[in-house]
């Protein structure tokens, strides 16, 4: 599965595995550990919104950073799994999470401090129940061999694993309007895709297609047209590339509806959620320029090209609070004619 706002991976997992806190289950024997360890995972695992989170104040910063964590955390519980752990060990700690949810964050935890931590900020700032349960049961769907049907069945696993987690950030920023709520869940969806679009290589290496069997049919392409391509350490042939193009146009429908709603976040919260929107569709790009070889390689954006869209964000971010500006001004003319 792949979350949102990833980062690379490598084998070190089991150490940073190692830096969580101990849990109530006993076979994660972890040592306790302090908030700094949330601002690794978020460093390490999920570097592009790392950068940008950069820009959000303290405060901000210190809730989201504590959100990721948990989204992180349970994601890799899944992604990358301890292979002395067996599956049914790892249902019974989402089946842990999901009570202590439906409990109202009551009950102990599954994982200290971790579940300290984010029941304070829940605390704080109510997300609703049913956004957490159905990120569990969309990292519950990944204990089994998926298979997408079309792109129904890949909407549901987009919302479940990442529209979610666009859903909670947007509460915790301070986003209440269906409108604003809205357009959170599909920017989430659209940086799921992407995900998926630039992980295919690596998919298809443990198992996993995540695009939909309807569109590889579309395309006359199927689960052996890919693994053959993969095998053979081939190029994308053009087949695979029509795909591709399909895929792109949709995830970049995504991030038009869900960046419309970054307007509607409080105005202090805009300028890294714009950046990091920015810097996740620009991925879409790299796999253009790639001529879509996601099968041997992973797309990525550089340092020069983060900042440089950073200082396009900060460019719109500025025009934008300026023409709020002068449409109160206008308003508060009018008041007073």
């Amino acid at each position: 599965m792949r979350m949102i706002a990833t980062g690379n991976r490598d084998t070190g997992i089991t150490e940073h595995r190692d830096r969580l806190s101990e849990g109530i289950i006993p076979s994660l024997r972890l040592p306790a550990s302090g908030g700094t360890t949330d601002e690794w995972l978020l460093a390490t695992y999920g570097r592009t919104f790392h950068f940008a989170a950069r820009f959000l104040s303290p405060k901000h910063r210190h809730l989201v950073v504590i959100l990721y964590a948990f989204f992180r955390t349970l994601d890799d519980l899944v992604d990358q799994p301890d292979k002395s752990r067996p599956i049914e060990d790892i249902r019974r700690e989402l089946d842990a999470w999901k009570n202590w949810f439906t409990e109202g964050c009551t009950i102990p935890a599954p994982r200290e401090p971790l579940g300290s931590r984010l029941a304070a900020v829940l605390a704080a700032h109510p997300v609703p129940s049913p956004v957490f349960l159905d990120f569990l049961d969309g990292l519950a769907s990944d204990l089994e061999a998926l298979e997408m049907c079309d792109f129904h069945d890949l909407y549901r696993y987009c919302y479940r694993v990442a529209g979610t987690v666009g859903l909670a950030m947007a509460h915790v920023l301070g986003v209440s309007s269906a409108q604003g709520l809205a357009a959170a869940q599909c920017l989430g969806i659209g940086m799921q895709l992407t995900n998926i679009l630039r992980d295919v290589g690596g998919d298809l290496a443990s198992g996993r297609i995540y695009l939909p069997r309807e569109d590889l049919e579309g395309f006359g392409s199927s689960r052996a047209h890919l693994s053959q391509l993969y095998a053979d350490r081939r190029g994308p042939d053009d087949r695979f590339r029509a795909l591709m193009r399909y895929q792109i146009a949709r995830a970049h429908r995504y991030y038009v509806h869900g960046m419309s709603g970054i307007w509607l976040l409080p105005p202090e919260c805009r300028l890294p959620i714009l950046i990091a929107s920015r810097l996740y569709r620009r991925i879409l790009l790299a796999i253009e320029q790639k001529n879509y070889d996601v099968l041997r390689s992973r797309a990525a954006t550089s340092f020069p090209q983060k900042l440089r869209e950073a200082a396009i964000a900060f460019t719109l971010n500025q025009l934008w609070r300026r023409g709020e500006d002068l449409a109160s001004i206008e308003v508060e003319e009018f008041f007073e004619d």
